[in-house]
């Protein structure tokens, strides 16, 4: 019976040919990343359409706001997709917030000058 030490040395090669394949992939897929993101999101709201993945049920106007200022003209689903909460969560935010936060324009939302200046202190949360 070989030595478990032999056996694992025998692992060796293949595990350094998959690790610099992984390498080169992940090289490759770099000026994709912006794709491989929208796809993502894309997928977690089709789940969320189809009951496979449970939502988080809470969700701070601030979170939305943090989203939609790396994501300017975002929709209102591709942000709840996002986040992973419910579509009727992030509608709640964004009227409540409209006048304040928020700017809903028809290619999306995007967030009001001076928006931070309404933001909550979440330091003690």
């Amino acid at each position: 019976m070989p030595d478990s030490r032999d056996v694992e040395a025998g692992f060796d090669p293949a595990r350094q040919a998959l690790t610099e394949q992984i390498e080169r992939l992940t090289e490759q897929l770099e000026p994709y990343q912006e794709l491989v993101q929208a796809r993502d999101r894309a997928e977690k709201a089709l789940a969320a359409l189809e009951g496979g993945k449970a939502l988080k049920k809470r969700v701070q106007w601030e979170q939305l706001a943090e989203y939609v200022a790396e994501h300017p003209g975002s929709k209102p689903a591709e942000i709840a997709a996002a986040l992973e909460v419910p579509l009727a969560n992030v509608h709640a935010h964004l009227a409540r917030n409209q006048d304040t936060v928020f700017d809903k324009r028809q290619d999306g939302i995007y967030l009001k000058k001076d928006w931070e200046t309404h933001r909550r202190d979440t330091d003690d949360r």
